[in-house]
Formats: C-alpha cells, structure tokens, sequence
C-alpha cells in the first residue's frame, strides 16, 4: 500500500506555503530544523529565520495552530522528556500552522 504525501500550508510574516513533508511522523525539532534548511527551486530559504532577532536577542522557533475551538496553541516540540509530533497535537495533512518566532531569555 502506496503512503499518501502529507502537505502542511506554513505561514510565517506574510507568506504560506505548501509544504510536502517527508516524514510527518519525525519530532517537531526535527521538522522546524528540516523547514529552516528548505530552500526554493532556485537555491533561497523558503522563509528567512534567523538565529538572532534585530536587537540580538537569540530566538528559537516554534510551529502554532488554531485547535477545533478557534483558540490559538503552541506546539511544544518537548512535554516533559518526551518528543512531540504533529499527531500528538492532532495536525493532518492540508492543516495550517504558524511559525512563531520565541526569544530566548538570557
């Protein structure tokens, strides 16, 4: 049995894009690491992220979604010591998710 491609639609600022992931099932830190490496066609980061913020504040990226409610939840890539997913957060394919950019405290 062939597997159906699982596409997210990821906002950040002022783009959405469709996103084809290739595992859906790796950890959140791993997809956020896999989106910040991705690049278009022509070679450019598909969204800029930078590791510092305009004041020099080291920042860390998390993804967000609007759950069944309409309230808006953070996607925490850890609980504990335990690893999350999208389907622990009950994300499928064609869902929308913000990237959020989190400064780190220091």
């Amino acid at each position: 049995m062939e597997r159906e491609d699982f596409y997210l639609r990821v906002h950040y600022k002022n783009k959405t894009i469709r996103y084809k992931l290739i595992d859906p099932n790796a950890t959140l830190n791993v997809l956020m690491q896999n989106l910040r490496h991705s690049t278009d066609e022509n070679g450019k980061a598909i969204f800029e992220l930078p590791n510092v913020d305009k004041d020099g504040v080291v920042v860390e990226y998390f993804f967000g979604k609007k759950d069944e409610n309409d309230n808006f939840i953070i996607l925490n890539p850890k609980i504990g010591k335990t690893e999350c997913c999208l389907r622990d957060y009950n994300v499928k394919s064609g869902d929308t998710v913000e990237v959020i950019m989190d400064p780190i405290a220091g």
